[in-house]
């Protein structure tokens, strides 16, 4: 069983393992592909050593979806446990304007948008949980 809660605003964990973005485009939200897990989630990955949680979103939503124009605002902090102890993540709301090329074709096999989540998504336990988050949060800000 995989466990996933928010951490409250006030708490900063570390170190962070994990960076979730949840991307608004034209409308839709985008997901990624993925060659290895075989199914769609939340553009996402590890900050690299000496980056910071958003400077990691940023990397990740540009080389896994191709975006080249946006803005991106933190949504809250976020633990997940596999049954080998807890990870910490930081989730990501960007609102992207222009796409371009995937630069992490490695990973990710394409990019589409979707009105909502997919059905034949990979972790779904965590992408569930986090694109869910995401929607309240985008909606809650939209008023």
């Amino acid at each position: 069983m995989i466990d996933v809660e928010l951490i409250a605003s006030s708490e900063v964990p570390s170190p962070l393992t994990y960076v979730v973005i949840a991307p608004r485009y034209r409308e839709g939200w985008l997901f990624v592909k993925h060659r290895k897990r075989g199914g769609y989630e939340l553009p996402a990955g590890h900050p690299d050593h000496g980056e910071d949680s958003v400077e990691a979103a940023v990397r990740e939503l540009m080389e896994e979806t191709g975006a080249v124009d946006f803005t991106l605002e933190p949504v809250t902090y976020y633990w997940v446990d596999t049954g080998s102890g807890k990870q910490f993540g930081r989730l990501f709301l960007a609102c992207v304007e222009t796409l371009g090329e995937i630069t992490d074709m490695k990973e990710i096999e394409w990019v589409r948008v979707f009105k909502r989540m997919p059905g034949r998504i990979s972790l779904p336990e965590v992408m569930t949980f986090l694109y869910g988050t995401a929607v309240k949060y985008f909606r809650y800000t939209q008023r």
